[in-house]
């Protein structure tokens, strides 16, 4: 029990100082600020944040890849004259896995579609793609990127249209012409967080020690590492992966487990940013708005949660669950994406029940922290809830109904 209130005493402390640094921070990207007098725009930001930082194994695995890619691409970038943050956009694309390719028919490490990389210079065809070649694909990448930046003048802008596309972003801005990019109406919600997402990526690569309260020593260990721990043979495959061309006989060399060992730096499962959940607040074609309290809140004495992460559960653990509809409680109105951070008191292997608690909320649109305290419950009044599946324990599956203790 001592070690267990000093853990969240310790938590408490870590907490309290990575909010104060998010809160005086200021968020670049590519020379462009957030905006910090749009309180919408923070709260997007915050969930943003939140929901990245709970896959710390996917971050560690992009920060491998990254670690060779980037010293590739980064002179490339550096010569056309474009910030280097547009580094960060691949891995929202691709995860930097150079063979990824979309729905839509994106492709490579840059993910171009076929007609857009032909008019950048590149040969698509079967058999012999060189959306594939590392560097060609990263010179007609930066082309297209120069192109949409003299198309639309903001960086930001153009990292948006990377995404969705410049003629539907010209006419954006051409409707809301005072309009913050980062708040812009996008109607898919995908273009709507897409800047978020390339800033969060670069935030907790380049900055882990300024948010060490989402995750573990050996994690912020590991993203703050510049000299990041990767062997010479998973770097030579890296590398051999983003080969000259692309054709059917150099897919099944890769693929031939055979042959050698497949390097488990290409195996990782690895989830896109992309492919994260996002919030889904915003109404198609409808500018981001302010939302008040007195909207947001109910009547219902209980929080409803998700957990964030999907790690197994132990005695002790700090657990993150984010708030997935409004409410209010004893008096607090609660607001979606705010955070519970909460305690793993004790796990009964005879029952199968768990008993959690929280004593914290983090709300998502200023990053205030709230004391509260919380218990995890299936029935109202009766602490304890079942433990979940390993299904459940998807970072978008287990959903939890807090009570006042």
């Amino acid at each position: 029990m001592i070690k267990t209130v000093l853990s969240a005493v310790t938590s408490c402390i870590l907490l309290s100082t990575s909010v104060l640094a998010q809160n005086t921070a200021e968020v670049v990207f590519c020379g462009e600020s957030m905006p910090e007098n749009m309180p919408a725009v923070k709260q997007r930001w915050f969930r943003t944040l939140n929901r990245q930082a709970a896959h710390p194994s996917h971050l560690t695995a992009l920060k491998r890849r990254a670690s060779v890619v980037f010293p590739v691409i980064d002179p490339i970038i550096t010569s056309y004259g474009i910030p280097k943050d547009f580094r960060f956009l691949p891995l929202l694309e691709s995860a930097a896995i150079n063979r990824a390719v979309s729905r839509r028919g994106a492709a490579g490490f840059w993910q171009i579609m076929p007609e857009t990389g032909r008019l950048l210079g590149l040969r698509v065809g079967k058999g012999h793609d060189e959306r594939y070649d590392l560097l060609k694909a990263t010179h007609a990448a930066c082309r297209y990127i120069k192109q949409l930046h003299n198309q639309l003048g903001s960086w930001m802008l153009v990292a948006a249209a990377y995404n969705a596309g410049p003629t539907y972003v010209q006419n954006m801005r051409r409707r809301f012409p005072d309009q913050h990019p980062m708040a812009m109406p996008y109607r898919a919600t995908e273009t709507q967080v897409y800047v978020y997402q390339a800033m969060a990526i670069k935030e907790l690569l380049t900055h882990p020690a300024d948010y060490r309260h989402y995750f573990n020593d050996q994690t912020v260990a590991e993203l703050s590492d510049t000299k990041a721990t990767i062997s010479t043979q998973d770097r030579e495959a890296i590398l051999a992966s983003y080969q000259t061309e692309r054709t059917e006989a150099t897919d099944v060399a890769l693929l031939d487990m055979s042959a050698s060992p497949v390097p488990s730096v290409l195996l990782e499962e690895v989830t896109l940013i992309t492919d994260i959940e996002v919030d889904e607040e915003s109404v198609a074609g409808a500018p981001v708005v302010e939302v008040s309290a007195a909207t947001e809140t109910t009547a219902t004495p209980r929080i409803m949660t998700r957990r964030l992460g999907e790690d197994a559960l132990t005695e002790g653990q700090l657990v993150l669950f984010e708030v997935v509809q409004p409410s209010q409680i004893n008096g607090q109105p609660v607001s979606v994406g705010d955070l519970l951070y909460a305690h793993v008191d004790m796990i009964e292997p005879t029952s199968g029940r768990v008993f959690l608690h929280t004593e914290r909320l983090v709300t998502a649109q200023s990053q205030t922290t709230i004391n509260l305290r919380l218990a995890a419950v299936e029935k109202p009044k009766q602490p304890g809830v079942k433990l979940p599946l390993s299904y459940e324990m998807a970072s978008n599956g287990w959903r939890l109904a807090w009570e006042q203790l």
